[in-house]
């Protein structure tokens, strides 16, 4: 005889509440990051319209398509698009930019590169345009690696100052361990004006930061009196803490702009031995105690500067970011702390964070860029010399701005 199964709604509707629940809330958060597609769509077909007119309108153009890293972070692409496309304009060349790999799509999801910076797609075309104006056929491929980090930079525009007009690039010649060398110092006097000239953001992100600058009552520097000054610190958490560690064992310093010799002073003491693993963790890694005595460094004497922007990775697979980013609040926020810290004019008035950013839906895709920008604006940074981030802010603030390398910190 068949059994009857009772159903007992007085304990499952709590159940399917939660459940239901959790799906709203987990659709909610799906859309609200879920990347515009549509609007995708709609620049990688500008970027082709744009590509065509310019090889329509005009001849004896020269062109470049550089082997390009695929997949790491926004800031690992975006520093080495920006050199790519910097030694393409020094050599005369037009350069053939290609899509960002943006992983939180997927591993090899790609997106349009002007739909974040809008700069290196000027007066350049992107690859679908190349293949119809260099097929294979006619297409130059060369090495540049010139076997000495220091004389890198020179031995590649020589290679390109050739008259091939369709040049492939096949080997990858700003690797990590290029960008942590002394090989970009001899770049930067160009770069700088590079960026004053060329670097630009996509008409979405200066939209998105504009509205977070005015929601969060920001001042951009120099105009915008009436608002608050601000300290932008970059907490690099998340996944780097085991990173820090190989490059401890592997004795590596710190990347790109943040070796220059006019930052070496920005640097909170004691002073990066790269040969010692304590070191690298100390600089790399910091305790928040460490990250205190950066951000007193800048304030404690700058009583007109009491709010701090606080940029980090937090995110539900990295949870334990926004603890540290409570602890930071709290000790930033307590007189106590401030008068013993020495801090002229008492503690901060207002933390923020990354989350704090007013987005609305599909916007998530550009956080990393807004991060930047509110860094590059901020009166003061406190970043991380072996995060690419961070280094791009510097570049962005002592080149394109020409700020003072007195007002970043490195810690």
């Amino acid at each position: 005889m068949a059994k009857h199964i009772q159903v007992h709604w007085r304990v499952l509707r709590p159940l399917l509440f939660l459940l239901t629940f959790l799906g709203l809330v987990t659709y909610y958060f799906y859309h609200r990051s879920r990347p515009p597609y549509q609007l995708y769509t709609t620049i990688a077909t500008t970027e082709t319209k744009e590509s065509n007119k310019l090889i329509g309108n005009s001849r004896g153009h020269k062109y470049v398509k550089f082997k390009q890293l695929r997949g790491a972070g926004f800031n690992n692409q975006a520093q080495e698009i920006l050199l790519y496309h910097h030694l393409a304009l020094q050599t005369n060349r037009v350069y053939v930019y290609q899509p960002l790999i943006w992983r939180p799509r997927g591993e090899k999801a790609a997106v349009p590169l002007s739909a974040f910076m809008s700069g290196p797609t000027k007066g350049s075309i992107n690859e679908e345009v190349f293949i119809q104006v260099c097929p294979e056929g006619e297409v130059t491929h060369v090495q540049l690696f010139s076997g000495d980090y220091e004389t890198q930079w020179a031995h590649a525009k020589s290679v390109l100052e050739g008259n091939d007009r369709c040049v492939v690039v096949d080997d990858w010649i700003f690797n990590w361990n290029f960008l942590a060398s002394s090989g970009t110092h001899s770049i930067w006097p160009t770069f700088q004006k590079y960026l004053a000239n060329h670097f630009e953001w996509s008409s979405d992100v200066l939209r998105i930061v504009d509205r977070v600058q005015n929601a969060l009552n920001f001042r951009n520097k120099p105009s915008s009196k009436d608002r608050d000054s601000y300290v932008a610190l970059h907490l690099r958490r998340g996944d780097f803490e085991e990173h820090c560690r190989y490059l401890g064992e592997t004795h590596t310093g710190f990347t790109t702009w943040a070796t220059l010799p006019l930052i070496s002073d920005s640097i909170l003491p004691p002073t990066l031995d790269a040969n010692n693993a304590t070191s690298v963790m100390e600089h790399c890694y910091p305790s928040l105690y460490r990250t205190l005595d950066a951000i007193t460094h800048q304030v404690r004497s700058r009583p007109h500067l009491r709010t701090i922007h606080i940029l980090h990775d937090g995110a539900w697979d990295h949870p334990l970011v926004y603890l540290q980013y409570y602890k930071l609040r709290e000790a930033l926020m307590d007189s106590e702390w401030a008068e013993q810290a020495g801090w002229a004019g008492g503690p901060m008035h207002r933390v923020t964070q990354s989350a704090d950013a007013p987005k609305v839906w599909g916007e998530g895709d550009w956080a990393v860029c807004v991060d930047v920008e509110l860094a590059r604006r901020a009166e003061v940074f406190i970043g991380n010399g072996y995060s690419s981030l961070s280094t791009q802010v510097v570049a962005l603030r002592l080149g394109a701005d020409s700020g003072r390398p007195e007002d970043v910190t490195l810690v």
